[in-house]
């Protein structure tokens, strides 16, 4: 009778830990799961606006961006003119606002600037982001469209 018992408490003690086991692994991939941007994304159209007429569409350029567990690294292919544009760093996502803080770059992303706050428009497997600058009294807006590869 005792051996009966005995195996019993070990068979519920196995179920407790399974159970506890399948409800930590299903709250730390619900966890994991809460940044609608985390994911690998590749730039779907691209926009150059100045002024408010648009100087430029291009849907060939190639880049991606890829957010994972708070830092990001994107990449394009060199511009026409061989000069690379690279990035890597940390990232928050809050409010429909990316902040992009880089801690590496290209030397063409060299500045005094390395935090990034843009704003986003976030669909289901898109996302659109309007950088806006001013140069020479014109206002410029570079407007990317991304999809979400997985």
């Amino acid at each position: 009778m005792k051996k009966k018992t005995t195996i019993k408490k070990q068979a519920l003690i196995i179920l407790l830990l399974i159970g506890i086991c399948i409800s930590c692994k299903t709250s730390s991939t619900i966890a994991k799961n809460t940044d609608p941007i985390q994911g690998v994304w590749e730039l779907n159209k691209f926009y150059h606006i100045g002024n408010g007429d648009t100087l430029m569409i291009d849907t060939t350029k190639v880049q991606h961006k890829i957010y994972l567990n708070g830092h990001v690294i994107w990449n394009t292919d060199p511009a026409s003119d061989a000069t690379e544009w690279h990035g890597y760093g940390t990232y928050t996502f809050e409010n429909n606002t990316i902040t992009e803080v880089l801690s590496s770059m290209s030397k063409t992303m060299k500045s005094d600037i390395n935090t990034y706050i843009i704003p986003i428009e976030l669909s289901n497997k898109t996302y659109k982001q309007v950088n806006t600058y001013t140069r020479n009294d014109t206002i410029f807006k570079n407007i990317e469209v991304y999809k979400k590869l997985d």
